[in-house]
């Protein structure tokens, strides 16, 4: 099944008359300077009305919504300074996101944003303002029944002056490319925000299967239980013990490059729910591991994003999901597991279940010869001290990949910040019981040595560790599941 939430995201070249634009609301951008908002002449032009007394029917610092009289075809005339073109990509996303909620907040059920001259240079803002669009509009409602509240909105309209006639087509491509990426953002945050119960591995597969029916082109197998014991998958199945739901791994395979080309593999942890087994996490904001899967939902989204658009790669995309619970049947502190790679491994805490299951989901994908694997998963929570909600943490074992990676995130305006795996830090992998211990180091660099363990398995390609922990989720009142890394995924596989 798709995920998008708005019916369209289209981009109109009109003459400068937006008198005749029939709209539940327009947005203008305009400049401001200090506290004074400047109207643009043309806007003043085209609709003289706006010298007339308007009633104001939302006020704030930074913007206003007024109406406008009946001269005009659109009911709300929204008049909203805008930021520069060299500011950071997230007061563009701010700016967008305040655009839609807006328009929701007021029942519209479409909306049509006036894309100046600034913006209309600028196919990458474009891209970006119709991916912020799609993804400002997503709201929560799979579980709700008496407080479901559908939004309104449903459809975005771009509108670009005739001056820009002959970047129309680059500019409606970047638009599509956006609402695409919008897209699978919203499908990563919606398996994301299902509750555990709602969201086990088997109802992933399931979810996961149904992808077929809108992208065909989308090969999609999966490996249950008794497969991946059979495969040897002795790290990944102690994770998956103590819980009655049984893991899955999903495969999705999308082949839109040259027949010989090697495959991107991307490698996502799919814990639906993650208790820390034994090693028991305090109750405290336990109900945020829900979200321990969000790697594999970033998978799940990207690998839709590349089909939408019919993109001329070839990837690979790997959901390894399990739950981690404990029980009389969970895996111990102590206990010693086999990996698929054949390398033993001591458990010492059974909360760091999502580098067992990763490492044998890297092990497996060396079947498909992939030109380079990123592995995405919530791993850390040393992350999140780290770098806080605003950048992935980033380690490799080829720079220039890393190099490609931070360069789409600071494109896409989806960033990471690059942490060294240096030898050093591979000490604390040593055990006196087993070839690898699966914590080790103390209170110290826990997201290096995560890394550093998974690094043990990923020898014989080009790998990259993206721990989004931080940033795959937002904690508090507002709390949910963010989308996060699918717009960078996205933007290295399209580059």
């Amino acid at each position: 099944m798709a995920y998008k939430v708005l019916n369209s995201i289209t981009l109109k070249i009109i003459k400068d008359n937006y008198k005749s634009v029939v709209t539940d609301m327009l947005t203008v951008p305009c400049e401001s300077k200090g506290k004074k908002t400047n109207l643009p002449t043309f806007l003043i032009k085209n609709l003289p009305e706006l010298n007339q007394p308007l009633k104001v029917i939302n006020a704030g610092k930074s913007k206003k919504v007024i109406t406008v009289s009946n001269n005009s075809k659109a009911g709300l005339l929204h008049i909203s300074p805008q930021p520069s073109k060299n500011d950071p990509t997230f007061k563009w996303v701010n700016y967008f996101s305040s655009l839609v909620l807006d328009a929701i907040s007021n029942n519209c059920k479409d909306l049509c944003i006036v894309l100046n001259a600034e913006l209309a240079s600028s196919p990458k803002l474009v891209e970006i303002a119709a991916r912020t669009c799609e993804s400002a509009a997503y709201s929560f409602n799979a579980t709700k029944n008496k407080t479901k509240k559908l939004n309104s909105l449903k459809k975005v309209t771009f509108l670009v002056d005739d001056s820009h006639k002959k970047d129309a087509s680059t500019l409606k491509n970047s638009t599509a490319i956006g609402f695409a990426i919008g897209e699978g953002m919203n499908a990563a945050k919606y398996l994301g925000d299902m509750p555990a119960n709602h969201c086990t591995p088997k109802i992933i597969e399931s979810k996961t299967k149904a992808l077929k029916k809108d992208f065909p082109t989308l090969k999609i197998s999966s490996l249950n239980e008794k497969d991946l014991t059979k495969l040897g998958m002795g790290s990944y199945m102690s994770v998956a013990k103590g819980s009655i739901e049984p893991p899955r791994m999903l495969i999705i395979e999308y082949k839109g490059g040259n027949k010989n080309d090697k495959p991107a593999v991307f490698v996502g942890k799919g814990i639906t729910f993650d208790t820390g087994g034994i090693s028991l996490k305090p109750s405290g904001s336990m109900d945020e591991m829900k979200w321990d899967m969000c790697g594999a939902a970033s998978v799940f989204g990207v690998m839709q994003t590349i089909a939408r658009l019919k993109a001329k790669v070839n990837v690979v995309g790997i959901m390894a999901c399990a739950e981690n619970m404990p029980s009389s049947k969970a895996t111990k502190p102590g206990d010693v597991v086999t990996s698929m790679s054949g390398q033993t491994i001591e458990i010492l805490n059974t909360d760091a279940e999502g580098r067992l299951v990763l490492c044998d989901a890297l092990t497996y994908v060396k079947k498909f010869k992939p030109s380079y694997v990123v592995d995405i998963a919530t791993l850390t929570g040393a992350c999140v001290v780290a770098l806080g909600k605003h950048a992935s943490g980033l380690m490799a074992n080829d720079q220039k990949l890393a190099d490609k990676l931070l360069a789409a995130g600071e494109d896409a305006g989806d960033r990471a910040w690059q942490l060294p795996l240096w030898d050093e830090y591979q000490v604390c992998t040593k055990t006196n019981f087993a070839d690898l211990a699966n914590i080790g180091g103390g209170r110290e660099a826990g997201t290096v040595h995560a890394a550093c363990f998974l690094s043990n398995f990923t020898q014989d390609y080009s790998w990259a560790h993206l721990d989004i922990a931080g940033t795959a989720w937002i904690t508090g009142p507002k709390k949910g599941a963010t989308g996060r890394p699918v717009p960078l995924l996205a933007e290295m596989l399209l580059k």
